[in-house]
């Protein structure tokens, strides 16, 4: 069962009925000694009945919001920005000459990871060493193994199951190395050799939440929404699965035509030209959402040459995306991932492992409350449903990259005790 966004209680208000009687006495008078005279036979009044009371009616109670009010109200609470790091207990002692070892995986998000990931360590006195791979399992382990040989201190990785590396995950955890992965389709702190998984399945899941939510409360129901889903990560196939089961009890009603693309077609540019010929194929196109924002790239360009202009959604973008943005060019919002923050978020969580101290848990909040997701929103990172008017940090540098909460690496040099 969905928890809704806003908690409608019914007021029941119980109202004591009041009965009032009302009664006469009977007056009596004596005649001195003479014989009581008989009053006149008349008969005996009627004892007074007490006004009928009629009950006040209960006050009807609130109705169920709609639908598309709860994916309305859901997509508001995540408009707003925030401003403060998700776990406030100071760092206990610098990881000072320790080294990590990032497994970087092959889309542009990575890469803007590796940049808040060289920013933290250099702030904590750490140097970091890069294993790339194309995510095909057999790269993944042979990265991972190069990170085993290379004897590091702590390991960083993203958005491979742990299948693809389990034996040199093994040997790590032999060793005592904390490993610090985010997108893979597990808890939280899943153990059996990982500390903590910052983007966890019940993250995915909601993403999919709140990308059903945007795109039914942008259309109000109306046209035909295409979701474009990539299942060969399996983050985003719980993504997919969230999306499908909003969308499932917010608007059931709703057209829905759901295109999933393959990896190979990602990487070989041809999804352009799916999501034009998927876009014509439909009557009444009225939004598009995109499970990963990297999908989105040449998409506008091919639309604009074939004379279509239908509004985009997506998640996990980058620069490009913010661009697309903030020129209006066919993308209205992104569910924001600050992929450099996240950067500094996995440094933390690494060097609070290397110091045996929790890596920390933020607070649910009310709005991503889901029964039996417990793990959304865990590590704290930010997520804000971005639009036009949130592009303001472009403002002085295109490149730039949303940074989640203001200043945060001022934010986290204080919080390390710099």
């Amino acid at each position: 069962m969905r928890k809704t966004v806003a908690k409608l209680l019914a007021l029941l208000l119980g109202l004591s009925l009041v009965a009032m009687a009302c009664g006469n006495d009977d007056d009596s008078g004596d005649a001195g000694a003479s014989e009581p005279t008989a009053a006149p036979s008349t008969p005996a009044p009627e004892p007074t009945q007490a006004p009928e009371t009629t009950a006040a009616p209960e006050p009807a109670a609130d109705p169920e919001p709609t639908g598309i009010e709860v994916a309305t109200a859901r997509v508001e609470a995540f408009r707003q920005p925030q401003g403060q790091l998700p776990i406030a207990e100071p760092l206990t002692e610098l990881p000072t000459g320790k080294t990590a070892a990032y497994i970087q995986c092959g889309v542009p998000v990575c890469e803007e990871i590796r940049i808040g990931i060289a920013g933290a360590a250099d702030e904590l006195g750490m140097s970091v060493e890069v294993f790339n791979h194309d995510d095909t399992p057999e790269n993944v382990a042979a990265a991972w193994q190069g990170a085993v040989d290379a004897g590091v201190d702590v390991v960083l990785a993203s958005g491979n199951p742990r299948e693809f590396f389990a034996e040199q995950l093994a040997v790590l955890e032999s060793r005592g190395v904390p490993v610090v992965v985010w997108s893979i389709p597990e808890g939280y702190e899943p153990g059996d050799g990982i500390t903590a998984n910052l983007l966890t399945a019940d993250d995915y899941y909601f993403y999919g939440v709140l990308l059903a939510d945007y795109a039914v409360a942008q259309t109000g129901g109306e046209g035909d929404i295409i979701f474009f889903g990539l299942p060969a990560f399996p983050v985003l196939g719980l993504l997919e699965e969230g999306f499908l089961a909003e969308m499932a009890d917010v608007c059931p009603d709703c057209s829905l035509t759901n295109v999933s693309i393959d990896l190979t077609a990602l990487l070989a540019g041809e999804v352009p030209g799916q999501v034009v010929s998927t876009i014509q194929s439909q009557s009444d196109p009225s939004h598009l959402v995109f499970a990963f924002g990297g999908m989105l790239f040449g998409v506008p360009e091919a639309m604009a040459d074939a004379g279509l202009d239908v509004p985009a959604a997506s998640q996990a973008g980058g620069g490009l995306n913010f661009g697309f943005i903030a020129e209006g060019n066919v993308q209205t919002a992104e569910m924001g991932l600050a992929s450099e923050f996240l950067g500094w978020r996995a440094m933390d969580a690494a060097a609070r492992a290397l110091a045996g101290q929790p890596v920390g848990r933020s607070e649910l909040p009310e709005a991503a409350e889901f029964e039996g997701r417990p793990d959304i929103l865990a590590a704290g990172l930010p997520l804000q449903v971005l639009e036009a008017d949130d592009m303001g940090f472009l403002a002085t540098d295109p490149n730039l990259l949303w940074p989640g909460v203001e200043g945060f690496q001022d934010l986290y040099r204080e919080l390390w005790g710099g």
